[in-house]
């Protein structure tokens, strides 16, 4: 072959990158007539686009799925399978469709949950609104920054579990109690099983809230304490639960057995040394059972102390003096820097009948059977007739 005939020959390899203009331009079209308002493409001819857009997506550029997704956002009929195909892509694609997108029913954003990771479910939790069941949803992931944003989100509606899973995820996580207490949904139950492990701000905003006196169902049910009391008390049921209710906090029938006489006495020989058998009897005198007595007096800020000296009516000296005796670091009683200061200004800031109100919570909830909670579903007709036994269940199950 001669040299002249073998220049003639185009070479066998590529001299540029390959450009499948058609394809990009294919991809391009088809985004855009799946974006078109209802008046101009039919729905079938819609679905029919996004079907094969689907295929195209998955092997193309990371630029045309985020303006296929930026498209979609406020398309109402968005065809279910490319949106939540792009609903689960990476998250600069999918976060203007996951957190404006107008397309999506409950169905969509809950598979989403299951199906993405954090970032996927930080955006869900962003969108203007949010319903009881995907609210649930993003709960369920137990992610703390996705918890917080929800609880955050005005928008947001929570259904009682919902709240319950927050109370709950906040024992590990103490910045969650502040977004939790301004949740409307919050029910005193709830904020006062809460109250254990918030911090002092939130404590404070709990017991402004929800602490409340009883004055009304005093009123109102007058008449059945003195049918109860002429029947001898002798339903239990009936009786436990004007307990909760009743003016009276102190226990006048342990007092008169005492042989410390009274609540202050009992109080006094504690500062010579506190025992399991003195505890058990201040417990007893304070109308509370032994369980609460130990959760209170074990409490790591301290102001569940100052709840119960006040719900029984003890001045402030006493307050003081059990706190030294239960071995509590010293500080200014006149200032919120230390435990002991934060203790008092409970003590002093708390209504004698609110505290009432607070302790008998307590102690309803501490003292109930928490045997099984654990396997009580979410789902149970009854389980709104069982806050005492989860408020238990949630206290003493450290693991939980």
């Amino acid at each position: 072959m001669s040299r002249a005939n073998h220049d003639l020959i185009e070479p066998l390899e590529l001299t540029g990158a390959h450009q499948p203009r058609a394809r990009e331009a294919l991809v391009q079209r088809l985004c855009e007539l799946v974006s078109w308002p209802e008046s101009r493409i039919p729905g079938h001819e819609r679905q029919l686009a996004a079907d094969i857009l689907v295929g195209l997506l998955r092997t193309s550029n990371v630029e045309l799925r985020k303006k296929c997704a930026q498209g979609l956002v406020r398309v109402n009929d968005a065809p279910k399978t490319l949106l939540r195909y792009l609903a689960r892509d990476e998250i600069t694609v999918a976060q203007p469709l996951l957190e404006n997108g107008v397309g999506f029913d409950d169905s969509d954003l809950i598979a989403t949950v299951r199906a993405g990771v954090s970032a996927h479910w930080l955006a869900i939790a962003r969108r203007r609104a949010l319903t009881e069941p995907v609210s649930d949803a993003l709960l369920q992931t137990g992610d703390v920054e996705v918890i917080e944003l929800v609880l955050r989100n005005n928008g947001a509606k929570l259904s009682t579990q919902a709240i319950d899973m927050a109370v709950a995820r906040a024992r590990q996580a103490p910045h969650l109690p502040p977004s939790l207490v301004a949740r409307a949904e919050l029910r005193p139950t709830q904020a006062l099983m809460l109250f254990w492990w918030a911090e002092f701000p939130a404590r404070v905003q709990i017991l402004r809230r929800f602490a409340i006196d009883r004055n009304v169902l005093l009123h109102e049910l007058g008449d059945v304490f003195a049918m109860a009391a002429a029947e001898g008390w002798s339903d239990a049921d009936t009786r436990k639960t004007l307990q909760v209710i009743e003016r009276r906090q102190r226990n006048r029938a342990a007092a008169a057995k005492s042989p410390y006489g009274s609540l202050e006495g009992a109080l006094a020989a504690a500062e010579r040394g506190l025992d399991r058998t003195l505890l058990n009897e201040i417990a007893h005198l304070a109308g509370v059972k032994p369980t609460t007595a130990s959760q209170i007096f074990a409490d790591a800020g301290g102001e569940a102390i100052g709840v119960l000296c006040k719900a029984v009516g003890l001045k402030r000296p006493s307050l003081i003096a059990l706190w030294k005796a239960l071995r509590r670091p010293a500080g200014d009683p006149d200032a919120t820097n230390n435990p002991l200061g934060r203790t008092v200004y409970v003590f002093d800031t708390l209504a004698t009948a609110k505290a009432q109100t607070v302790l008998r919570y307590w102690n309803w909830s501490f003292t109930a059977d928490a045997v099984g909670i654990e396997r009580v579903s979410a789902d149970d007709p009854d389980m709104e007739l069982r806050l005492a036994r989860r408020n238990a269940a949630l206290l003493f199950h450290r693991n939980g």
